[in-house]
């Protein structure tokens, strides 16, 4: 007989702890998919290619410094437009704006580049082999002008080499800092 009164309290004590469970589950739960918690805010990951460490504003306002080769993400972004620029790091030398439109929740990538470009004439009288920083980069016949894009801010060395005997006939160097064109004019 205590054995069974026993076993009932333990039936009733099980019962109860099963209906707390039931009764309170939906409480404490919320479902996370559903039409309440719709996600709304994207996050945004700016990947630094360009050659030097810079300072990215989202919106003028300073995020953070990327060096170069890096990526940070900027996390519960708003959906709508936002503006990017990414500066030099350290100065207020613009490398580099862009208005971007947040449409969706989304994972989205802004990847900064160099925009300056190199502009090498070659004025010699015969073909020359260009080097940058000891590579070779081209040939160019003469006359004749080309134009190499999104050269990495930094400072390059740059050779013409006679492409008949590789002696070298003009270098120059130069700090690539800004987003704009540079010139070399090679001559006799």
């Amino acid at each position: 007989m205590a054995n069974l009164k026993k076993h009932k309290k333990i039936l009733h004590a099980g019962v109860f702890f099963w209906l707390s469970i039931f009764l309170l589950a939906p409480i404490s739960c919320k479902n996370t998919t559903g039409p309440d918690d719709e996600i709304t805010t994207a996050k945004i990951t700016v990947s630094n290619e360009c050659g030097v460490a810079v300072d990215i504003y989202m919106d003028k306002i300073f995020q953070f410094s990327v060096e170069y080769l890096e990526s940070k993400t900027i996390q519960n972004l708003s959906l709508g437009e936002h503006e990017f620029e990414a500066k030099r790091e350290g100065t207020e030398i613009l490398l580099s704006y862009l208005t971007v439109e947040l449409l969706e929740p989304s994972e989205y990538v802004l990847t900064i580049q160099s925009e300056a470009s190199f502009h090498i004439t070659n004025e010699y009288g015969e073909s020359l082999n260009i080097y940058g920083d000891g590579d070779l980069l081209i040939d160019i016949g003469s006359p004749a002008t080309l134009i190499i894009e999104n050269v990495l801010y930094a400072e390059h060395l740059f050779e013409a080499k006679k492409v008949s005997d590789g002696s070298i006939v003009a270098s120059i160097s130069i700090d690539f800092a800004e987003n704009k064109a540079y010139f070399w004019t090679i001559n006799k």
